[in-house]
């Protein structure tokens, strides 16, 4: 089955009251949040853009049920939306965001990231010594010679950010970066997971800028000294398809996976398959 480019939950997620929240202060001051549920070794998961995260709503339970684990919410929504603005934005301070929840957690710590969050994840772990191993699923990062976020796109995402329509910011995204066909677009804007992106689109156009301005490459990944494996469905994007390969070849002996009939989605469309693929690089943590 080939999974949708981005839909998050469709339909399934369900929010919950958080029992229980790790808070780290980031470089600049901002605090960031993690829901923390479930037993075992510590496992981060960290979300792509416009999400949060409830991006892992399919997934969490079965990953609770293995793991401690962190459902960090990154800067600029859910439990991390107070930032303090005393740093300009950019994907070295979300970096920063991810070393101090993994600081906070206080032993070693198993990361599974998903797209902007792989980028973020991957340069958090070029200085970090409490990442202990690595999962990340088409990390967006930006391609030699074309932009990963086309440029037109972003401009029409900050147009639309600077008048307040975060309708269109998401249709932009979805429809000419992600190239979700009209139909299956339409269906997602009548599911829960459509607020959720909502409310965090304002934060899109400052990730597509970080990730046009960040390509893979030996020397930024050098000292990454952790076991890192990429998953890569056969059905995504060509500049994520790109990102992802280039990403292998950069990274000290990193390792790529393909996931068969799937795009940049596969944790929706195949809930069981992505919980094997997790626990098949991370550890069962029974």
């Amino acid at each position: 089955m080939r999974s949708p480019p981005c839909q998050a939950a469709q339909g399934r997620i369900r929010f919950r009251p958080v029992s229980e929240v790790l808070h780290a202060l980031s470089s600049d001051g901002s605090r960031i949040g993690c829901e923390v549920l479930g037993s075992g070794p510590p496992l981060l998961a960290v979300h792509g853009s416009t999400a949060d995260r409830s991006r892992w709503t399919t997934v969490r339970e079965p990953l609770a049920e293995r793991f401690r684990l962190y459902l960090m919410d990154r800067r600029g929504r859910g439990l991390s939306a107070d930032e303090t603005g005393r740093s300009a934005y950019s994907l070295e301070l979300e970096g920063d965001d991810v070393r101090a929840v993994v600081n906070a957690i206080g032993e070693p710590v198993r990361v599974l990231a998903h797209s902007y969050g792989g980028a973020c994840s991957l340069q958090a772990a070029t200085d970090c010594d409490g990442i202990e191993r690595m999962l990340v699923y088409e990390p967006a990062l930006g391609t030699p010679g074309e932009a990963a976020f086309p440029l037109d796109a972003l401009a029409g995402v900050e147009e639309a950010t600077a008048r307040g329509d975060r309708e269109a910011v998401l249709t932009i995204f979805f429809g000419r970066v992600l190239r979700l066909d009209p139909a299956a677009l339409e269906a997602m804007r009548a599911t829960p997971a459509w607020q959720v992106r909502l409310a965090a689109a304002h934060t899109l156009g400052r990730e597509a800028r970080e990730v046009n301005a960040h390509l893979p490459d030996a020397a930024w990944f050098a000292p990454i000294h952790v076991p890192v494996r990429l998953l890569l469905g056969t059905e995504t994007t060509p500049a994520l398809t790109t990102a992802a390969l280039a990403a292998r070849d950069a990274i000290p002996g990193a390792e790529l996976r393909e996931l068969s009939g799937h795009g940049h989605a596969a944790m929706d469309a195949d809930p069981e398959l992505f919980v094997a693929e997790v626990i098949d690089w991370l550890g069962s943590g029974v």
